[in-house]
């Protein structure tokens, strides 16, 4: 009963037949429940689909028995066809299996063996993912909330015969562009090697012991450390050593109020608009997005007002808390944040209360839900915060505040000196003075948070079930204001010794990182300017994107330019590629535009170098979330980067380039596949 099923074309070829005269076998994948963790048989999905050819699957099955695995094992000239998923664009891709793998497949893909008599793998996956592949499938395809093209209805699709000749040119075409793709694949990997080998780190191996032994001296009083890793107690403890302050406490709903209502924003005024994104390490917004009430994104809904303090709901990004300055008044955040105001604690002890390791960890607790893992309303009303004592209240606000004007001078002379590469590499002038103020600021902070934990009486409190590395003060949490084990974990400590031996930069020296925009799910259209995600983003180039941006709206968004290095910091943090030329698309929020500056670095090099280990264990260090990974600008911008001699990058980027020639010849040969198919179509209607 669907229109599309009656659309106006109709395959009109000379020779034709359904699928179902053309196929000599067809099979559904494996339905089992998928982990992430390398146990089992390794299960391909649309996932790894890699142009018209298939790739190294992310999940395995556990639960498979071996006669099943056997069945669904993938064999050569295998055809894999996606049969359902929520993007009507994707239903009915098709990949062709190249050679043996030890890999099966899953259920929302269907596997078809061709009757070579009549069309052979290669020119049948050309067809489909031809536009009279795609009109065809598309009229068979069943759409609702997930769009579905079964096996039964992929009999009934009409294939052209076009004859031995055309068969045997697009085969060869096909595998030709597998083996240059494959090249490409290795050159790369050659490149990465030959990276490593420069920094001597061919055998680099995280320092498998997860701890080392120090006295309370030497650690937490250094540290600041008080997490499940180091001084972690189960949940209860946390409650009972708020329960057992000697001020006493209060459950948060009975002290605070939570602004949650929504606010409806004017269509012709202007509001600053601050997210996640925007939340600075120390409680401080780190920037907003001006738009008229009209273009806000709907999750514009929380109007807040000077003094209150805005905290993340969501279980990946918890920490993510900030105090309203003056600036911000009457501004709006995502309804992803509660904004809470008490009159038993003031603002800047609320703030450091709700970044502090027990009512961080209690929040914790309270999460709940499966994609995205979030803490309710009621759970946050049962949190129990600390009375603390008006003159320690007085005591933290000033240090607080202290941190803040230090950070307001420190961005302010930032901005007046213009820092520049050389300027921080040459040091002196503004640029020293700009670190010595963000320092400062870190330490009163830092500062704060340490009379909190004193006030709870939390640094003379010992636990039994420590496990804990041991750092100073002075290098660690004054520093960073990181109260985590992870991002202490020796094998960083060993990445940074090893990184000690070359000349570094900070990628924050190196490039300048400018962010993309976050239209909001409204915005999107069927045509218009691509819209790319981290979904579409990897290391070897952009996919394509069924969603889109009206242009005129969005006349104001950056392009990606030669020579950008387009790297995502949401979700699959730290995947970076470097566009070739110049792309009328636009990039969401979660992927930063990163263009080099420094004469010294070459492009491809600063690439290679963010999709190696080198970053990876940095962006790991650094990247907060459990569901989702958030890395944050101003910590990316802080990642070192290993300073090769130029002769060594030209032959790194030499090799990349030679790696990109390839998989970009590969993917000629592959167009001109399809474009022979439809050429034979065209010809014979």
């Amino acid at each position: 009963m669907e229109s599309e099923f009656f659309n106006s074309y109709s395959l009109s070829f000379a020779k034709i037949v359904k699928a179902k005269d053309a196929i000599l076998f067809s099979q559904y994948g494996t339905s089992k429940e998928l982990n992430e963790i390398g146990k089992g048989f390794p299960i391909l999905r649309l996932n790894e689909f890699n142009s018209s050819f298939i790739s190294t699957p992310a999940k395995y099955c556990d639960l498979l028995d071996i006669d099943t695995y056997l069945s669904l094992r993938l064999k050569k000239d295998d055809v894999l066809i996606c049969r359902t998923n929520g993007n009507p664009k994707l239903v009915g891709k098709s990949a062709i299996v190249p050679k043996d793998y030890e890999y099966a497949f899953a259920s929302y893909l269907f596997r078809v063996r061709p009757n070579c008599n009549i069309i052979n793998s290669a020119t049948l996956v050309a067809f489909l993912n031809s536009k009279y592949g795609r009109l065809e499938i598309e009229k068979f395809s069943m759409v609702g909330n997930q769009a579905n093209f079964s096996p039964a209805k992929f009999r009934e699709i009409s294939i052209p015969v076009l004859g031995t000749a055309v068969n045997e040119q697009i085969h060869e075409l096909t595998y030709s562009s597998f083996e240059k793709l494959e090249k490409s694949e290795k050159i790369y990997s050659s490149a990465e090697a030959y990276l490593l080998e420069c920094l001597g780190m061919t055998d680099f191996a995280a320092n498998p012991e997860a701890y080392n032994i120090k006295t309370l001296k030497e650690s937490f009083l250094e540290t600041g450390r008080f997490d499940s890793e180091y001084y972690l107690p189960k949940y209860e403890d946390y409650f009972q050593l708020v329960q057992s302050y000697s001020n006493g406490y209060k459950l948060l709903g009975n002290i605070c109020e939570i602004k949650d209502n929504n606010y409806t924003p004017e269509n012709d005024i202007r509001y600053k608009y601050i997210e996640l994104a925007n939340i600075g390490k120390a409680g401080e917004i780190t920037g907003f997005d001006e738009q008229c009430g009209e273009n806000l994104p709907t999750r514009a809904r929380r109007i807040v007002h000077s003094g209150d303090v805005i905290i993340s709901s969501i279980e990946g990004s918890l920490n993510s808390c900030a105090l309203i300055t003056d600036e911000y008044e009457g501004a709006l955040c995502s309804t992803g944040f509660y904004v809470l105001k008490s009159s038993f604690l003031n603002s800047e002890t609320l703030l450091t209360l709700f970044k502090s390791q027990p009512i961080q960890n209690l929040m914790k607790k309270g999460c709940s839900g499966t994609i995205l893992t979030a803490i309710g309303k009621p759970e946050l009303e049962k949190i129990p915060i600390p009375l603390i004592r008006q003159e320690v209240q007085e005591e933290i606000a000033a240090h607080v505040q202290k941190s803040f004007e230090l950070r307001k001078e420190a961005m302010q002379m930032l901005e007046e000196a213009k820092l520049t590469v050389e300027s921080a590499i040459n040091g002196g002038g503004k640029p020293l003075n700009y670190s010595k103020l963000q320092n400062k600021s870190d330490r009163e902070l830092n500062y704060a948070v340490w009379l909190l934990l004193r006030e709870l009486d939390m640094i003379s409190k010992k636990d039994q079930h420590v496990i804990y590395t041991h750092k100073k003060l002075s290098n660690s949490f004054a520093i960073s204001g990181r109260l985590d084990a992870e991002y202490y974990q020796p094998k960083y400590d060993y990445l940074f010794k090893e990184l000690q031996r070359f000349e570094t930069r900070k990628i924050g020296q190196i490039a300048t990182i400018r962010k993309s925009i976050e239209p909001g799910s409204d915005a999107y259209i069927e045509d218009g300017i691509p819209f790319i995600r981290v979904s579409d983003l990897s290391k070897s180039g952009l996919s394509e994107t069924s969603i889109c941006l009206d242009k005129v709206a969005f006349k104001d968004a950056p392009r990606p330019q030669k020579d950008t290095i387009l790297l995502s910091k949401d979700g699959s943090v730290g995947i970076a590629y470097k566009v070739e030329e110049p792309l009328e698309v636009i990039t969401s929020g979660a992927i930063l535009h990163l263009n080099v500056i420094d004469k010294m670095v070459l492009p491809d090099y600063l690439t290679l170098v963010i999709n190696s280990i080198v970053v990876k264990l940095q962006a790991e260090r650094d990247a907060g979330g459990s569901i989702i990974q958030h890395w944050k600008q101003s910590e990316i911008e802080e990642v070192i980067i290993p300073i090769l001699p130029m002769i060594v990058q030209q032959e790194i980027s030499n090799r990349i380039q030679q790696s990109f020639k390839m998989r970009k010849e590969s993917l000629i040969l592959l167009a001109k596949a399809k474009q022979i198919v439809e050429l034979s179509i065209e010809g014979g209607m």
